[in-house]
């Protein structure tokens, strides 16, 4: 299975600020990224497969002059290889930490991940994980994410790991933490027994 994560351009498109109002110079937005700790990697077994840095930049018309406006995110990656039925051992069990920058411009937010709930996150990791295709809901559950209630939902799957179809489980949440929108996904086969406590784990050991 392909792995990406939600990118900037799935997310920061939607950074449009036409008709805010008077608008001086170019505007820029960073998010500070989100990791998770190393004790905790150490535990899980998981291990950082990417880290990285995305910018987007869209311009924007407001009373009539043109502005551009900078999203700065970041993603974390993580892969544990686990034993797949009829596959064998693959780097199927994957966990990914997006933040975005909350964009406010006169006391309007104009990230739409504020108001994305997690089938619609989950939607959007269909669309950028290669192979992945997300179904129906089957639970929910309340974690504790840096240091904020956060509500994760699960959901079942089919992905194409190794040219072969496997039923997976989607783990999506968001909490809001200082000024940023956290984001994330793990995705594994269903096969593997526990691995809904690890991703507990790795949503209480993040960073940020």
């Amino acid at each position: 299975m392909q792995r990406r994560t939600l990118t900037a351009a799935a997310l920061a498109v939607l950074v449009a600020l036409a008709g805010c109002g008077m608008l001086t110079g170019d505007l820029s937005y960073a998010a500070s990224p989100a990791a998770v700790d190393d004790a905790t990697l150490e535990d899980t077994g998981y291990e950082e497969a990417n880290v990285a840095e995305q910018e987007v930049t869209r311009e924007f018309s407001a009373a009539g002059q043109s502005r551009n406006v900078t999203v700065t995110n970041h993603v974390a990656m993580y892969e544990r290889s686990v034993d797949v039925p009829v596959v064998g051992e693959q780097r199927a069990a994957v966990f990914g930490a997006f933040t975005s920058p909350e964009v406010s411009v006169l006391g309007q937010s104009f990230n739409p991940i504020e108001d994305y709930d997690n089938r619609k996150l989950a939607g959007l990791a269909q669309r950028q994980y290669s192979g992945l295709t997300v179904g129906d809901e089957v639970g929910t559950r309340s974690v504790t994410v840096l240091g904020e209630s956060a509500n994760v939902t699960t959901f079942d799957g089919e992905a194409s790991i190794g040219g072969t179809s496997v039923d997976v489980y989607v783990h999506v949440t968001k909490v809001k933490h200082d000024g940023d929108f956290v984001v994330a996904v793990a995705v594994y086969p269903q096969a593997l027994d526990g691995e809904q406590e690890t991703v507990d784990d790795l949503l209480a050991g993040l960073d940020h």
